[in-house]
């Protein structure tokens, strides 16, 4: 695999950022009269991380601030050539080292992808605490809820 680096997303990288993220069927999306409650509207560039090679934007992700001790992933979406690089790990890696830096000590994560729930339990020690319901078609298309994940930053080490 070649070297990537992850860093904060820059302006004039958000296009490529939503061409990967609507891969996955995940890129936010304005609210419209078929989508009048949408899972997200955009970006906050203040909390995304990008994964580049040389000039190319191979993946991002983000989250959201909830509390002051809780904050919330958002669209984890790696270029599926690069899908099992390592990119997906590091930019959560990067993410939760931001929020833990910043004071916050939960993490609340919604997926619907059986594959991901695992990986996040099994490489980071999320417990599975619920599902919610999906408030329209986003991510996979025959799943129509959330599986609903914790995790406690306090004692988690990198």
């Amino acid at each position: 695999m070649e070297n990537f680096k992850i860093r904060k997303i820059e302006k004039s990288e958000v296009k490529a950022a939503m061409a990967i993220l609507e891969k996955w069927n995940m890129a936010p999306h304005k609210a419209t009269k078929n989508i009048p409650n949408p899972e997200r509207e955009s970006l906050d560039l203040r909390h995304t991380f990008v994964a580049k090679i040389d000039d190319k934007i191979i993946g991002v992700c983000s989250y959201l601030v909830l509390s002051e001790e809780e904050a919330e992933t958002a669209s984890l979406a790696v270029d599926p050539i690069f899908k099992g690089k390592g990119v997906g790990y590091a930019l959560q890696v990067a993410r939760l080292k931001e929020m833990k830096t910043l004071g916050f000590s939960r993490v609340h994560t919604e997926t619907d992808r059986q594959e991901t729930v695992k990986w996040y339990v099994k490489k980071f020690g999320y417990k599975v605490v619920g599902t919610n319901p999906k408030k329209h078609d986003f991510s996979l298309k025959d799943v129509d809820h959330w599986t609903v994940l914790k995790l406690d930053l306090k004692n988690l080490i990198f």
